[in-house]
């Protein structure tokens, strides 16, 4: 896992910022899921990969799992939330999603399963064979997949577009699995306000990091003040460097990218102005060579040898000559 991947998870598991992703993507923003109602979950699945011969299980690491248990007009709701943090555009996101998401039901089947053997030893053969009675229901799993890649999405957001088959007679067969993708340059500026953490301001620098102006940013309320944390998490996810002091808790960030801009230019400048400087040395060296050797050309045609060895080590002698013969 990089670096990107490991502050991201940290970050984001903040149950108040994963509170605050799953409330945007549900629910449009509203403060429906509360940090209260949330539980760990493990986070380690067993799965048969492809192409494995000798059928071993293989643990596989979901980035963040937690269980949502609430009530909403007296009814018991359970949600399992799972968050894939993706630094890299995965091209087969779709399927290792949809598996993840099977692994949590095939999961909780085992988990039905072995209470039900418990607490009824008896069973129809059907209930056996499947391990479910016919009234038992699963969870719902819902996976956001978050880009932080600081690009544009270009892989397929579905199985359907990962299919080589496009004919629509035989894709209403084949059962789809669509990504919840939540990427920065997809939100609208109004999205960045259904936030209610730093997030808000971080997703909408990410969606900004490669403007060529601060436009986005002027008098934007959100940026005057952020949260360390955050500050910090889009430091790491863009590369930016804020120049933030150790003591700094609360930052504005209109100012930080200002100055982060004006030093970037600084360094920018300076390394043109050696890049010139270096440039201009080489071309006046190489003009004076060029100079010089049309002079040992014309003293050689006189037949004034001893002038040459004369005019390499002597400047003034050599610019009279220059002068004398009008050599520029």
């Amino acid at each position: 896992m990089g670096k990107i991947d490991t502050e991201a998870k940290a970050y984001l598991s903040n149950k108040e910022r994963f509170c605050d992703i799953f409330n945007f993507w549900i629910y449009d923003g509203k403060n429906v899921i509360k940090p209260d109602d949330l539980n760990e979950l493990d986070t380690t699945a067993l799965a048969i990969p492809y192409g494995n011969k000798a059928r071993k299980h293989v643990q596989k690491y979901r980035d963040i799992l937690k269980l949502y248990a609430a009530k909403h007009d007296d009814q018991a709701i359970y949600l399992i939330l799972g968050l894939e943090i993706e630094s890299k555009i995965h091209y087969a996101m779709a399927v290792r999603a949809m598996l993840y998401d099977a692994l949590s039901y095939t999961e909780q089947v085992e988990l039905i399963t072995e209470q039900r053997r418990k607490d009824k030893p008896k069973q129809t053969y059907h209930e056996f064979l499947s391990g479910l009675g016919k009234d038992d229901r699963l969870k719902p799993v819902i996976t956001i997949v978050l880009n932080l890649s600081g690009k544009y999405w270009d892989g397929c957001q579905s199985i359907h577009d990962l299919l080589a088959v496009k004919d629509k007679q035989i894709l209403q067969f084949v059962p789809d699995y669509k990504l919840n993708l939540l990427s920065p340059d997809l939100l609208d500026e109004h999205d960045f306000d259904k936030f209610r953490t730093g997030l808000g301001a971080a997703m909408q620098f990410l969606k900004h990091q490669h403007d060529d102006n601060m436009d986005w940013i002027q008098n934007n309320q959100r940026m005057q003040a952020i949260d360390r944390n955050t500050a910090d998490f889009i430091q790491t996810t863009t590369g930016t460097d804020l120049h933030l002091k150790d003591d700094d808790e609360v930052i504005n960030m209109c100012r930080a990218w200002e100055n982060s801009m004006k030093q970037a230019e600084a360094r920018g400048e300076a390394r043109g102005e050696a890049r010139g400087e270096a440039r201009g040395e080489a071309r006046g060296e190489a003009k004076g060579e060029a100079r010089l050797s049309r002079l040992i050309s014309h003293l050689l045609s006189l037949g004034k040898t001893d002038e040459i060895l004369l005019a390499t080590k002597n400047d003034v002698l050599r610019n009279q000559l220059y002068k004398k013969y009008s050599i520029v």
